[in-house]
């Protein structure tokens, strides 16, 4: 086991944890990429004017105190963060121990891998499914009677990637829909979900989700860490920043939009959705509580995942899971100007973690 039952670490996870993070830094180190580097500098010099040589110093410098990698360094803000405000920001090397005090790697399929997902939590997804592995073009036909369009996604894909929308209307028959579905390697096909109206006013050509992440505590409670809005734009059916969409933080207590929308890589700013002309700051997300109590009841179903990130759409009948993600990362709601207060995650999980060795 990865962690004993007091919520401490094992013997065995401490020693896997510290080969893991011996590797990890090696990667980091190998992967350095000065053109990288150089635009997150650029980027940081656009938004506080500070000479770029004297960030390059200060980003080593927060690689070292703080496990901040150099897209941490730009995306967090800590080119006007104080060492005491940088210090509460969950970095990548930090969050690499987080997951694995937290995941005990053996359960981790029951959240990412879809199939596994969707059968534990069948009754969270307000939405028909099947397997496109083993179906038949006859099962596909059955599925997509009375429907003009499905979900094809990869098994284990994050981020948005390799996930389709697709439309009767673009193949001369289901046949031919389901042969590019298995030419695909698509694993998993989905019923399209319909989004509850105020989340459509948002913007109405994907399915505007929320990032829920839950974490079970030392004390065994489930507790929510952080919430954020997924936005879908340009015309885009993904919400997923990495395929561009729009992020902003809600209030977790009210479900209300805390800051501004951005993108991952904080290219860009918007006060209002530059779709629909939405405001983002103190738009009010529908039945907030209910999605909440469903991500905290769901949090309990496999107790050796104690840190899941939950994508959860708001339909007009209820909340209901799109996936789970047991790296649910740190950037989503840590981006500059998504923390307002100029606080990391730090703080909440050291009060809810107290045996754990960042």
């Amino acid at each position: 086991m990865w962690y004993n039952r007091r919520g401490g670490e094992s013997r065995e996870a401490k020693g896997v944890t510290t080969v893991s993070l011996m590797k990890y830094y090696l990667h980091i180190l190998s992967g350095l990429r000065m053109k990288k580097i150089n635009e997150c500098l650029d980027r940081c010099h656009e938004l506080c004017g500070k000479p770029k040589a004297l960030m390059f110093a200060d980003m080593l410098w927060c690689a070292s105190r703080y496990g901040s990698g150099f897209y941490d360094y730009m995306m967090y803000g800590f080119f006007d963060r104080t060492a005491a405000e940088r210090d509460t920001y969950l970095t990548r090397v930090r969050n690499k121990k987080l997951v694995a005090y937290m995941n005990d790697p053996a359960f981790i399929d029951g959240i990412d891998n879809k199939h596994e997902f969707n059968r534990r939590f069948g009754a969270y997804l307000r939405r028909d499914q099947m397997d496109g592995e083993g179906a038949s073009p006859a099962d596909f036909e059955r599925f997509m009677d009375g429907r003009d369009a499905c979900f094809a996604k990869p098994i284990d894909g994050d981020s948005g990637r390799g996930v389709e929308k697709l439309y009767r209307r673009d193949f001369d028959s289901l046949e031919a829909m389901f042969a590019h579905i298995q030419a695909k390697g698509h694993c998993v096909i989905e019923q399209c979900l319909v989004q509850h109206p105020e989340m459509s006013a948002l913007y109405p050509h994907a399915v505007n989700c929320m990032r829920i992440v839950t974490d079970i505590g030392d004390d065994g409670k489930p507790y929510i860490n952080y919430v954020v809005l997924k936005s879908g734009s340009g015309g885009g059916y993904c919400d997923n920043s990495g395929q561009g969409g729009l992020i902003c933080a809600v209030d977790k207590q009210t479900g209300v939009v805390s800051s501004c929308a951005t993108d991952d890589l904080i290219a860009h700013r918007y006060d209002v959705h530059p779709d629909t002309g939405v405001t983002f700051l103190g738009f009010r997300i529908p039945l907030f509580e209910q999605a909440k109590q469903l991500c905290l009841t769901a949090a309990m179903e496999i107790p050796q995942v104690r840190h899941i990130g939950w994508d959860v759409a708001i339909t007009p009948d209820g909340p209901a899971f799109i996936e789970g993600n047991t790296y649910p990362g740190t950037d989503l709601c840590q981006l500059y100007w998504n923390t307002p207060g100029r606080q990391g995650l730090m703080p909440f999980l050291k009060s809810i973690l107290p045996n754990w060795k960042y």
